[in-house]
């Protein structure tokens, strides 16, 4: 008996294949895992990017009183977005006076303002959707599948519920 257990020095063949075998399947798992967890991150910080330029676009109407959207050159999301990072120049209602505003959001450092700066992460995003409440002085704005727009989301005939 102690000949036998002497003269085995390693692992059997057997032995070994189920150890990498196992090792394999947890590694699967894990990647898998990792993949969700890295889309799921870049859909989270779109959604927090889509917050930063709704906050950013209702400081500047709430500063401006541009309820419309006037003083943005289209109402294109990507346009608007861009034109957040710069001085914004606007005539208020009842003023004959030129103001400058902002800029209410800071494009990445040792960057000039542009869409790619604020860009959707996440692969199935296509862009954001904006949608302003002229009367609340207020602004939506949501990471989109399809094509990214503006509106408004007030109609003339529709009642406040104040």
């Amino acid at each position: 008996m102690k000949k036998m257990l002497k003269n085995q020095k390693g692992f059997s063949l057997v032995e070994l294949l189920i150890v990498i075998a196992i090792m394999g399947v947890l590694a699967a798992v894990a990647f898998s895992m990792f993949a969700g967890v890295l889309s799921n991150s870049k859909r989270r910080a779109d959604e927090r990017t889509a917050d930063q330029i709704a906050k950013a676009l209702t400081a500047y109407m709430v500063d401006s009183g541009d309820s419309e959207l006037k003083a943005f050159s289209s109402k294109d999301s990507k346009i608007i977005i861009t034109e957040l990072q710069k001085e914004i120049k606007y005539t208020p209602t009842g003023s004959t006076t030129e103001k400058s505003y902002g800029p209410y959001l800071t494009p990445k450092e040792g960057s000039d303002a542009s869409y790619d700066n604020f860009a959707p992460q996440y692969d199935k995003h296509k862009g954001y959707s904006i949608t302003y409440y002229p009367r609340l002085l207020k602004a939506d704005v949501e990471a989109v599948e399809d094509t990214p727009t503006v509106a408004s989301g007030e109609s003339s005939g529709e009642s406040s519920g104040e």
